[in-house]
């Protein structure tokens, strides 16, 4: 019996020491794989920069930027990857080579104008997904295989306790030293356990602190380019307008990533709060709809909004109008060029539900398990390229949730999804119903 218990103890200790390894190589991979998006973003505005002004400098710093990046891939290639993601490491590495023999080859003389220009910057973003989407491949964008590792390695270690607990027991008179031996094993193991866990707060304090540090200089930038843009400090070129609408609209882009950011952060703190007053769905909806027809128009897409006359629910608006943008966006952007979006409200059993529709590409049931999840990206939307921070249907679930509500998704591949949402309805309008 001790000699049974040693060995589940040894055993349990060793599994959970590997895992533990293999979450810490997951972090390495992870952090690797970020770095080098970020390299290949730098070049690549380096390079947009270098369109604009054809500046020596900044041809220097496209170099530059291409070597770090070149450099942070070897070290992928070291061996923190895995034998299956090596063909896309492969894949990678090719196209990054060719994105700067074609900036090299093509990118036009000075003075001779916005047509050469234009098709460089063409040829760049054709070759942009085929790098990114390989490269987002090679670490996916959400922590399940890390959170699947620290798992088994938490109860490798409490198997390992109650072996070493057993063994000492059985072991009293004649093993004591090794019983005591054995408890140290495991106190390790949890204190490594522990270790992880405050590694994981720490990221989550790292991502709010950052959110906060970026939101204050964003906001200072996009209130002088709004006294530029209006023509506060002179009368700008056609030219100069086209350049600062760039500007302004990835500024924005920029802003609202990190408020999606420091939303995620109030969520996961527990603080999220939300300011609850009457809300009218049908107009709510109405609004939603029609600021989302022109990118539908742009696709050929059909957007169509059947109602019933529900009066009120109690909820934030803002928030509210934040679930709606989301789901009718992502509808949008999922869906190909004629196809339809459906947005149906109806009142169910004491509930306001409302219904998205979409025939885009749909989802799979193995991503449909961790949708919800923060910074989670389907694997149709990794292998398209498609963009996204994987984080607008973790705050749609948190806002439903706030306001005592369900959001739940029935899709198929190929065919189409549809995400229900489920609200209460105020006394007298749950009466009504």
């Amino acid at each position: 019996m001790i000699a049974t218990s040693v060995a589940v103890m040894v055993l349990s200790y060793r599994h959970a020491a590997a895992q533990h390894e293999a979450v810490a190589q997951v972090h390495d991979r992870d952090k690797l794989v970020v770095l080098a998006e970020s390299y290949f973003w730098r070049e690549r505005e380096a390079m947009n920069e270098y369109l604009l002004s054809s500046n020596v400098a900044t041809l220097h710093e496209v170099g530059s930027f291409h070597a770090s990046f070149d450099r942070v891939t070897s070290r992928l290639d070291a061996g923190t990857i895995g034998p299956r993601a090596g063909r896309n490491l492969e894949l990678v590495e090719t196209a990054h080579k060719r994105l700067l023999d074609e900036f090299l080859a093509d990118r036009p003389a000075a003075g001779r104008g916005a047509t050469a220009e234009d098709a460089v910057v063409g040829q760049l973003k054709v070759l942009e997904p085929t790098l990114l989407a390989p490269l987002r491949q090679l670490a996916p964008p959400d922590d399940r295989e890390e959170r699947a590792r620290a798992a088994t390695a938490r109860d490798d270690s409490r198997r390992a306790l109650i072996a070493a607990v057993f063994a000492g027991l059985l072991a009293i008179g004649g093993g004591v030293a090794f019983a005591i031996y054995s408890v140290r094993l495991v106190r390790r193991i949890r204190a490594q356990n522990e270790q992880l866990l405050a590694l994981d707060r720490l990221k989550d304090d790292f991502v709010a602190s950052v959110s906060h540090e970026l939101r204050t200089p964003l906001t200072s930038i996009r209130g002088y380019l709004e006294l530029v843009i209006s023509g506060e400090v002179g009368q700008l070129s056609k030219e100069q307008e086209r350049f600062l609408a760039i500007v302004d609209r990835n500024a924005d882009r920029l802003l609202n990533v990190v408020g999606d950011l420091l939303f995620v952060s109030q969520v996961e703190a527990g603080v999220i709060s939300l300011e609850k007053k009457p809300v009218e769905l049908v107009g709510l909806l109405k609004e939603s709809v029609d600021a989302v027809r022109p990118a539908a128009a742009a696709k050929g897409l059909a957007v169509e909004l059947v109602a019933d006359d529900i009066a009120e629910v109690e909820a934030d608006r803002s928030r509210l109008a934040q679930v709606f943008d989301n789901l009718l966006s992502n509808a949008i952007k999922f869906t190909p060029e004629g196809g339809f979006v459906d947005i149906a409200l109806m009142a169910e059993g004491g509930h306001a539900k409302i219904l998205v529709s979409d025939t885009g590409m749909g989802i799979s049931l193995t991503d449909q398990e961790q949708l919800f999840t923060r910074f989670f990206r389907t694997a149709a939307a990794n292998e398209e390229a498609i963009q996204g921070t994987g984080l607008g249907l973790a705050i749609v679930k948190a806002i439903v949730e706030g306001h005592d509500g369900t959001i739940t998704v029935e899709s198929e591949v190929g065919m189409g999804t549809t995400f229900c949402v489920e609200l209460p309805l105020g006394v007298r309008e749950a009466v009504a119903a």
